[in-house]
């Protein structure tokens, strides 16, 4: 059974055809007044509107643009390389509307690797430079184990030449080595000393020829140098299709945004390419350190990773910085001579690849993307998570995305494009073309002889006066801010937690946010009745004084009742004048008039002096016309001065009795508390005492104490 209630609360097109697959708009001028023009199909005919002029749902799309198979990489390939399955789907969606989309992803083997060494040259990592060279033939080995793509690039990062992180004598500042009485390099921020290249010789040359410098302080322009590098692509050779990674090998901390003001670099970091021809960073001085946001937004963008390899001093330094990037970061230590980096290489690799992490653009849009995969397990359950770990090359991921359009934008008929990419390789991407169905065609068509039936503020559209952009109401003549505030002046004219969620209940219309109720309902949201009216009076709730009419039910005043108030309470009028009981025993007081049992009477007679009663009953015979008396047997009972002597003894005993155990059981209580008491007091006492001594062992106690004997011997002289 269709739930029509979801359409006749809508006013506009638009909304009506995504409120419900099965809602109508009638677009019809000539459409039965104050019939909802929002309903189903069925219901719209039925109240009058042209089948030709009812506005439906624009057919659903749903097309696979581009479906290449999933493809490992191969010689001179490097442009067919497909790692998901389809690569572009074109769709549409309704508002609230959800549909699933699956893909596949599978890391391909042999995809290139681009790995840059970004190497610490200050004085105190002259031995790892050396390191690195006698590398020569070990590291070739290990990246070919690795994958048989591969490319090395190599630059170096000291210092900001500011004071007061470098001394700034002439003699210092042309030679920072000259207190070690060695020969070395000017301090500088970062130098790219060689492009990406396949030429394993030429990067060990490179590096063996690059010089060390030397600066004050323990921290570096890590940051400076990894913006660089980043932002710097065209210098540094970054592929489209890689696996970007740079190593980072350091024995000193890093400093951050707000350091370089101490030197005078005043400026916010503009994530920019600034190499000179020499390849250094010609505005060390200019701009600050970049901050670790920026580093983030940075990664995120270009799809590149972050080795640290670290010595031990400044690991947890690093390890802090790692969860503020563990996302495109990996933390390893780092042997004082740098001994361990090939280790650290392809441990900090195969970290890297076995993690998959899906991301997609849509967070400025109206579309939202909910991810569900397996994780590579085969007939595994798919779980909502967009991150899975342990993933190997030759593995074959599952995924789900739930894509959902929340809400109708403002241009009512538009494209979105999203993106969805694992983030660390960007290059490998499903796009999403979602049209966002939510309006109507006749909203299309202009029909400007028809503005004279409208407000000033109004225009014609699908059939109805619709308001202008700013503007609500009947009339059109409530000034609003916005789409949003339009909504919200709506959204208040519907009651809240209600489960017909239709503007003043469908009893009257929204004026401003404000309910103006037709005839015959009241309350905030019209959702309330008048009350009924007293056939007594021909007032509602019987007037003032009897009751008040309370969202369509009357709340009676003290002493009345009824639907109407129109009952009294009072009893009054229903005992007779010479006293006695309601209606004699005999039946009930309804509304202050008697309404009698028809049971004959039962009585009795009391002789007082013999303390002795006689029952009897009384009753009409109507054939006879007399009157029938029954009497039984008679009762006599103890005299009233001797059961009154009797219940006083009872209770005065009982009264002295519960006196004696409340006094007992409150002694008890009070000795018992004593004793918990005096206990507490000696075991403070005795503690207070043996924390004395133990606040000062040389305290020795003021009391002394000897012990005579009983007896002394005799002296001999005696």
């Amino acid at each position: 059974m269709l739930n029509k209630l979801v359409c006749i609360q809508h006013d506009e097109c638009g909304a009506c055809l995504s409120a419900a697959s099965h809602c109508r708009w009638c677009a019809d001028l000539n459409y039965k007044s104050g019939a909802p023009r929002c309903n189903d199909d069925e219901s719209l005919v039925n109240t009058g509107c042209s089948q030709g002029l009812i506005q439906r749902p624009e057919k659903p799309i749903w097309e696979v643009v581009e479906n290449s198979s999933l493809q490992d990489m191969t010689p001179n390939s490097e442009e067919n390389v497909v790692q998901i399955q389809p690569q572009r789907i074109r769709l549409s969606l309704k508002s609230r509307e959800t549909k699933k989309i699956q893909f596949t992803y599978r890391p391909a083997k042999n995809y290139p690797l681009d790995l840059y060494y970004l190497m610490d040259l200050t004085w105190s990592m002259k031995d790892d430079k050396e390191t690195l060279v006698s590398l020569r033939d070990d590291l070739p080995i290990l990246l070919k184990n690795l994958t048989d793509n591969f490319r090395l690039g190599f630059g170096s990062f000291a210092e900001k030449p500011l004071m007061p992180f470098i001394n700034t004598d002439a003699k210092r500042l042309a030679n920072p080595c000259s207190m070690e009485e060695e020969a070395c390099e000017a301090t500088y921020s970062y130098k790219h000393h060689l492009s990406l290249t396949n030429q394993v010789n030429e990067f060990i040359e490179r590096v063996n020829s690059s010089s060390v410098t030397a600066n004050l302080d323990n921290a570096e322009a890590q940051l400076d140098a990894l913006v660089q590098v980043i932002t710097c692509g065209d210098k540094i050779g970054w592929a489209t299709h890689s696996r970007k990674i740079i190593i980072l090998l350091s024995d000193g901390l890093m400093h951050t945004a707000g350091d370089g003001k101490l030197g005078g670099a005043t400026r916010k970091s503009d994530d920019q390419c600034h190499l000179d021809d020499r390849g250094y960073y010609s505005e060390a001085a200019t701009y600050d350190y970049p901050s670790v946001a920026q580093l983030y937004r940075l990664l995120e963008k270009y799809k590149v990773n972050v080795i640290f390899a670290v010595t031990e001093s400044v690991k947890s330094h690093y390890d802090s910085l790692n969860q503020l990037l563990e996302d495109f970061t990996y933390v390893a230590k780092l042997e004082s001579d740098s001994s361990n980096i090939l280790k650290l290489v392809k441990t900090g690799y195969e970290d890297i690849v076995s993690v998959v992490d899906f991301h997609d653009d849509s967070n400025l849009g109206p579309v939202k993307v909910r991810y569900f995969t397996d994780c590579g397990v085969k007939g595994g359950p798919m779980k909502e998570e967009t991150r899975c770990t342990g993933v190997e090359y030759g593995m074959t991921l599952r995924y789900e995305a739930h894509v959902t359009l929340e809400s109708c934008p403002e241009y009512k008929s538009s494209t979105q494009t999203i993106r969805i990419s694992e983030s660390q390789l960007g290059q490998d991407a499903l796009t999403l073309e979602v049209h966002v169905q939510c309006g109507c065609a006749c909203s299309v068509t202009s029909q400007p002889h028809m503005a004279p039936m409208c407000p000033v503020n109004a225009h014609f559209v699908c059939g109805v006066c619709q308001c202008n952009k700013g503007w609500s109401g009947p009339n059109c003549d409530c000034a609003i801010g916005d789409e949003n505030a339009s909504a919200e002046l709506m959204a208040q004219c519907r009651e809240p937690n209600a489960t017909r969620s239709i503007a003043c209940s469908g009893a009257g219309d929204c004026l401003c946010g404000e309910c103006s109720c037709d005839p015959g309902f009241t309350g905030k949201y019209c959702q309330c009745a008048t009350c009924d009216v007293s056939l007594e009076n021909d007032l509602e709730c019987g007037g003032v004084g009897r009751g008040v009419c309370v969202c369509g039910q009357c709340a009676c005043a003290a002493g009345w009742s009824g639907a109407a108030c129109d009952c009294t309470n009072t009893t009054d009028t229903c005992v007779s004048p010479a006293g006695g009981d309601i209606c004699s025993g005999h039946g009930d007081c309804v509304c202050g008039s008697a309404d009698i049992d028809d049971v004959s009477c039962i009585l009795r007679l009391i002789e007082n002096d013999l303390e002795c009663e006689y029952k009897y009953t009384y009753s009409a015979v109507p054939s006879l016309s007399d009157v029938e008396i029954t009497i039984r047997a008679k009762e006599c009972y103890q005299p009233t001065s001797a059961r009154i002597m009797t219940s006083a003894l009872v209770i005065m005993g009982c009264v002295v009795a519960a006196g004696l155990i409340a006094i007992l059981f409150f002694r008890c209580g009070q000795i018992v508390s004593d004793r918990r008491a005096y206990a507490r007091f000696v075991k403070e006492a005795q503690e207070s005492r043996k924390h004395m001594q133990e606040l000062n062992p040389l305290y020795i106690s003021p009391i002394s104490e000897f012990r005579l004997p009983d007896s002394f011997p005799r002296d001999k002289n005696d």
